[in-house]
C-alpha cells in the first residue's frame, strides 16, 4: 500500500519572518532618507521664504525712509515770497473789483451808464443855429450843466423839449437857466458856427434830477 505526502500543505511551506534585523535596518534607513529629503526641502523652502521676507522688509524700510525724508523736506520748505505777494495782490484786486461791481449795481454812486448816451442825445437833438460849448457833469451824472450858444433865443424852448424826449435826460427838470449876450464874433472860436450881426447868446442849462414824488406829478 503506497502513501502520498502533500508538500503544498501550509505546514510544509517555509515561513518568512518580516521582523528580521535586516528588514528593520532597511526600514530604518529608508525612513531616515525620506525624512532627510523632506527636511532638506523644508529647509530650502524656509531659506527662500526668509530671503523674500528680508527683501520685502528692506523695501518697506526704504519706502518709509523716503516718506519721512519727503515729509521733512515739505515741512522745511518755505513758500516763495514773490508768489505769495502776487497771490495776495491778485486776491486784493479781485476783492476791490467785486466791491466796485456791487457798488455800481446798488446805484449808490448814481448813473453808471457813462457819457455816451448824453452825447448821442445832444447829437440827435441839437438844432441848426445852436451849438454846445461845454458839458460839465458831476459824479454819477447827478449834477450837470449844458453850456452853449445860439443865434435865435426862440430855438431854446424847442431844444429843451427835444432833450426831454431823450432817455438820458428823462426824469430831469430844466428849470435853471441863465442867458447873456456873448462875443459878437464867435466864428473865431468855432469856425463852423453861423454868425449874426447882433451876436450869439450864451446860455447855461442846469438839469436837475426830479424827486420821485415830483416826477409822478
Amino acid at each position: 500500500m503506497s502513501a502520498q505526502i502533500n508538500l503544498y500543505h501550509p505546514r510544509f511551506l517555509k515561513q518568512r519572518d518580516l521582523l528580521t534585523l535586516g528588514n528593520v535596518v532597511l526600514a530604518t534607513v529608508t525612513c531616515y532618507v525620506a525624512l532627510a529629503a523632506a527636511g532638506g526641502w523644508a529647509w530650502q523652502d524656509a531659506a527662500r521664504r526668509g530671503a523674500a521676507a528680508a527683501t520685502a522688509e528692506a523695501q518697506l524700510k526704504s519706502a518709509k525712509d523716503q516718506v519721512e525724508a519727503a515729509t521733512k523736506a515739505a515741512t522745511a520748505r518755505k513758500p516763495n515770497a514773490q508768489l505769495v505777494a502776487e497771490l495776495e495782490s491778485a486776491e486784493g484786486l479781485l476783492r476791490r473789483r467785486g466791491d466796485i461791481a456791487r457798488l455800481l449795481e446798488s446805484g449808490a454812486i448814481g448813473n453808471t451808464g457813462g457819457f455816451a448816451e448824453y452825447l448821442r442825445g445832444f447829437a440827435r437833438q441839437t438844432p441848426q443855429g445852436l451849438w454846445l460849448t461845454g458839458f460839465p457833469i458831476g459824479s454819477g451824472g447827478n449834477d450837470m450843466e449844458i453850456r452853449g450858444r445860439m443865434l435865435n433865443p426862440a430855438a431854446l424852448p424847442d431844444y429843451i423839449h427835444r432833450l426831454g424826449t431823450e432817455a438820458a435826460f428823462q426824469g430831469r427838470s430844466f428849470a435853471a437857466l441863465s442867458m447873456n449876450r456873448g462875443d459878437p464874433t464867435p466864428a473865431a472860436a468855432v469856425p463852423s458856427a453861423p454868425t449874426s450881426a447882433a451876436g450869439p447868446i450864451d446860455f447855461v442849462l442846469m438839469p436837475r434830477l426830479v424827486e420821485a414824488k415830483e416826477a409822478k406829478r
